[in-house]
C-alpha cells in the first residue's frame, strides 16, 4: 500500500496518476500478490511469509520485478518503440529504490542488480513500528497537502 501512496504523492500532477500508482505497485504485485492468489487456491498460509515455504517461482518473479536492470531495460524498450517514456513508468524504479533502502539483507533483500549481480544493499528494516509510524505520518502530511492544494486550485478556477 505504501508504494502506491508514495507513487501518487510523487506523480499526482500528471494526467494519469493512477498509472503511476500501478507502476509503483508493480514490483510487489508481480510476486507477492500472485503468491497470495496461489495461496487462496492451494490453501496456503497468509501473513508474514515463511520463506522456506515460498515456491521458487515467487522469488524468480521477485528478482525480475525488483531489478533496476530489468526496469531500465523495459523503459529503454518502451522508449525505442514510442520515442518517449511515459513519466508514470518511473514509479517502478522509484519503488525499487524505496525497497532497496528499506529491506535488510536478512529478510527479502532487494535484488536490484539482478541478473548481473546478486549483491544486496544492507538497508534498514521497514518492519518496525517506528518506521511504519514515520512512513504513514509522512504519507498523511503529503496527502493532506495535496488535497488542500487541489482544493485551493479548484476553488481558484471556479472564480
Amino acid at each position: 500500500m505504501s508504494h502506491g501512496l508514495w507513487s501518487y504523492i510523487f506523480f499526482h500532477r500528471i494526467k494519469t496518476p493512477l498509472l503511476a500508482v500501478c507502476f509503483g505497485l508493480l514490483p510487489d504485485t508481480t510476486s507477492w500478490l500472485i503468491y497470495a492468489f496461489y495461496n487462496v487456491f492451494t490453501g496456503g498460509p497468509f501473513g508474514k511469509p515463511v520463506l522456506e515455504l515460498v515456491p521458487d517461482w515467487t522469488f524468480t518473479l521477485y528478482n525480475i520485478s525488483h531489478s533496476l536492470v530489468v526496469a531500465l531495460c523495459v523503459i529503454l524498450i518502451v522508449f525505442i518503440i514510442l520515442r518517449r517514456v511515459p513519466v508514470y513508468m518511473f514509479a517502478w524504479p522509484i519503488a525499487i529504490v524505496m525497497d532497496l533502502l528499506t529491506h535488510t539483507r536478512e529478510f527479502l533483500p532487494t535484488p536490484f542488480l539482478w541478473p548481473i549481480s546478486d549483491w544486496k544493499f544492507p538497508g534498514i528494516s521497514w518492519g518496525t513500528w517506528q518506521f511504519i509510524a514515520i512512513n504513514y505520518f509522512l504519507i498523511a502530511i503529503a496527502m493532506t497537502a495535496i488535497i488542500l492544494y487541489k482544493r485551493k486550485r479548484r476553488n481558484r478556477t471556479r472564480v
